[in-house]
């Protein structure tokens, strides 16, 4: 799953426009156009003191788009590295945390993302705090932006958004519940089955990959039913990561590896 905000850095090409030139190209046009988009990429590829001189300016701009496209690049400045290496990682939290109280509603969308992708505690608390927020947006980066910290808080906001009447925030939750968290409980088991009769596709998919991961009966069964049908993109990636397989494992073999795990009284195939 891809989170918004998130573009593959590696494919973009340098230019040789300077850091100035740059965040001038990230305000033209649309929001969602790719032409701003790569220039916001470019900057955080470059991760120089320049660049984050220039979007805490920004950050402090009289225009709300300059200051959405200031906390843009913020959010993954010097991405790739871990968090502990992260530059100005702290200055950047600090600065998303300040810009939520913007009067702009995209400069604060924009701030809980930067906050998603700089996921330290800090900043994970402060997700937790936009749990309830009105913007749909919002919701969703807290629901990107919490999994798999191992938080306790973490996990109960997460159950909590897999109610979310917006789809893509259910299944980011979900997702985040049944993937990206290691931890495992009745409750969390409990929270999954609910999302078995979701609506939304997409979430309901999530609900039977972290069942099934946890070798939950029902989680693994559905799958296997699944792949024994129409499967659902995602279902091969699921049953190969049960079974401690290769993702080009084919299909026919990863059902025979799952039957086992379903029907108890069979032996489990050997490759």
């Amino acid at each position: 799953m891809v989170s918004m905000m998130e573009t593959d850095e590696t494919s973009e090409t340098p230019t040789s426009k300077t850091a100035e030139e740059l965040f001038l190209d990230t305000f033209r046009g649309d929001y969602d156009d790719d032409a701003p988009w790569a220039a916001v990429a470019e900057l955080r590829q470059r991760n120089t003191p320049e660049v984050f001189k220039l979007a805490v300016n920004y950050s402090r701009s009289g225009i709300a788009l300059e200051r959405a496209r200031a906390l843009d690049v913020l959010a993954q400045l010097g991405g790739g590295k871990s968090t502990s290496d992260r530059p100005y990682l702290a200055e950047s939290v600090a600065i998303a945390e300040v810009s939520l109280r913007d009067d702009d509603p995209v400069v604060v969308r924009s701030a809980a993302w930067a906050l998603s992708h700089l996921r330290n505690d800090r900043a994970v608390s402060a997700l937790i705090g936009l749990k309830g927020h009105p913007d749909p947006g919002v919701r969703w980066a807290v629901a990107s932006g919490i999994a798999g910290t191992g938080r306790g808080d973490s996990i109960q906001t997460l159950i909590g958004l897999m109610d979310d009447v917006d789809n893509e925030v259910r299944d980011w939750a979900t997702f985040g519940l049944g993937t990206q968290c290691v931890e495992d409980s009745a409750e969390i088991l409990d929270a999954l089955r609910k999302r078995l009769n979701d609506t939304f596709e997409d979430a309901r998919s999530e609900a039977i990959w972290g069942l099934a991961r946890r070798r939950d009966e029902m989680g693994l069964r559905l799958l296997l039913d699944r792949l024994e049908t129409d499967h659902y993109s995602g279902d091969e990636m699921a049953a190969a990561e049960i079974l401690g397989v290769d993702y080009e494992t084919p299909a026919e073999n990863l059902r025979a590896g799952l039957r086992p795990l379903v029907l108890k009284d069979h032996a489990a195939p050997t490759w």
